[in-house]
């Protein structure tokens, strides 16, 4: 096999060969490398390289599998690394100036699982300034451009990771998603990701938070990420444990799927809201899904769950998202996004006179609420959020699993300038940019399981994610929907620029 086609093998099947040491580790790391240097020049999904280190490790594999000892699941395989996580002896930048220096000296829980396992990591990819955007672009690195459409966004903030999984330069990756960092970009890019129930895998040694933080933060979580539903499957349960903040002896014992065939599966889409619509093209395709696993023998309905619409969910999240996002700024940057609000307000009437604006963010009120708001506040959106769970939960008494959207639109064109008065154009209106976290909310603002996983492409060649989501801790029946999902629809396709 040559060595162009070892870096397009699943993770699941580079590890059979490389037990059956019908392959090496050290091959199989320098066709990863070798599809770095020859893509990301154009892609720019890689950032930095730990190269020498990475293949005196690999050749350590390499002996170690000679002499018939296993370092466990994922013995010699090459990886990147998102480079939100901090892993030692490689730079840990998140894209932002002022961390350019930091030089993490240990791991934490999750990364730290996978290197245990066996992996070797190589190269660390792309991330937003501090993740805190849908795309992947930053003062330290630059931008990253999306495999279909170098002139459209990858997505974020682990769109680094999704172009070098797209575009085999490794076989697997880990994402973190407070906004849809991994749902997002897994779906722009066609990929697989999978956004974990919250508080099952840690994110110590993720930044942002500071370095050094030990807290696990609100809403956000981390997942793996694929180029299939096997390899999903793969890195979550290799992944899924204790974290720090869990007290002693406490284990994590996840529900296995609820059924083995796609035909018991009992489905409910929800792909269309008023205050979300979604492009047309990614519509036509949501239709096509819907008749194809009738036609599989799938219970399906189409509605919203139990009558609730994104209107009753997404202020909620956002007013929350914006008491996070706000923690993880410096004070000047908290105090220029509480103008926004206001701001926006005050000047809309002449905006759309002017034809420059035509449409505000939902909720931009509650975000910033959000932001400036008290402890007090905080406790009161919680609760107020618990209560709506504790509701919407029920659905899965009657579904097996959600399917959804992970964003109105497919992958669009790179736009970096201010980030309040930025559009989408789709179905020929346009559409305010912060839109693009209202269909990712619902899982989100509740912690529950939601797998991305690619359906197709458009008829313009841009590739279109499904959402699945299940309820509190079933992360294991989403996985296993989306592996069954890839056999009726096809699974990931390579990009063929």
């Amino acid at each position: 096999m040559n060595s162009p086609a070892l870096c397009d093998l699943s993770a699941s099947q580079a590890l059979a060969q490389l037990r059956a040491q019908e392959i090496s580790s050290r091959e199989l790391l320098e066709a990863c490398m070798a599809r770095v240097d020859a893509l990301n020049p154009q892609l720019n999904a890689v950032i930095a390289h730990h190269r020498e280190a990475a293949r005196a490790l690999a050749d350590q594999a390499d002996q170690a599998m000679r002499r018939g000892e296993n370092w466990g699941p994922l013995h010699g395989l090459p990886m990147t690394l998102k480079d939100a996580w901090e892993v030692p002896g490689m730079p840990c930048v998140g894209g932002a100036p002022e961390y350019r220096d930091h030089r993490p000296q240990q791991a934490g829980p999750t990364i730290q699982r996978v290197l245990d396992a066996g992996a070797i990591a190589f190269g660390k990819t792309n991330v937003p300034y501090k993740s805190l955007d849908v795309q992947t672009y930053n003062p330290v690195f630059g931008t990253t451009h999306n495999p279909w459409d170098v002139r459209k966004t990858c997505g974020g903030s682990s769109g680094g990771a999704a172009v070098a999984l797209a575009t085999g330069m490794t076989p697997l990756e880990i994402g973190s998603d407070i906004g849809g960092s991994i749902r997002i970009p897994a779906h722009f890019c066609g990929v697989y990701g999978h956004k974990s129930t919250h508080g099952t895998l840690s994110m110590r040694g993720h930044i942002p938070g500071d370095p050094g933080s030990l807290s696990e933060p609100p809403l956000g979580v981390a997942g793996p990420m694929a180029r299939t539903a096997e390899d999903l499957q793969l890195l979550f349960d290799l992944l899924v444990g204790s974290t720090p903040t869990m007290p002693s002896g406490w284990t994590a014992h996840l529900p296995q799927p609820r059924h083995e065939r796609i035909d018991q599966y009992r489905v409910l889409m929800w792909v269309d809201d008023p205050d979300c619509p979604i492009d047309a093209g990614m519509a036509d395709l949501y239709r096509q899904l819907g008749q194809s696993l009738k036609a599989a023998g799938v219970h399906v309905d189409v509605g919203s769950p139990l009558g609730l619409g994104l209107k009753d969910i997404y202020p909620l999240y956002f007013q929350q998202m914006g008491s996070v996002m706000g923690a993880w700024l410096r004070p000047d940057e908290r105090r220029a996004k509480g103008m926004v609000a206001p701001l926006g307000a005050a000047t809309a009437p002449f905006m759309r006179a002017l034809g420059k604006l035509v449409s505000l963010p939902h909720s931009v009120g509650e975000f910033v609420k959000g932001m400036t708001g008290g402890l007090g506040d905080w406790f009161n959106v919680v609760e107020e959020s618990n209560r709506l769970r504790e509701t919407f939960i029920t659905v899965f008494n009657r579904y097996d699993v959600l399917l959804m959207p992970p964003t109105y639109t497919p992958a669009f064109t790179h736009d970096h300038g201010f980030m309040a008065t930025r559009q989408i154009k789709v179905n020929g209106a346009r559409r305010h940019y912060s839109d693009l976290f209202m269909w990712i909310a619902p899982a989100t603002l509740m912690g529950l399981p939601a797998t991305s996983a690619p359906l197709g492409q458009t008829a313009a060649g841009l590739p279109v994610n499904v959402q699945i989501m299940g309820a509190p801790y079933e992360d294991r029946v989403t996985l296993h929907f989306a592996k069954l999902l890839a056999k009726v629809m096809g699974g990931f396709v390579k990009p063929e620029a």
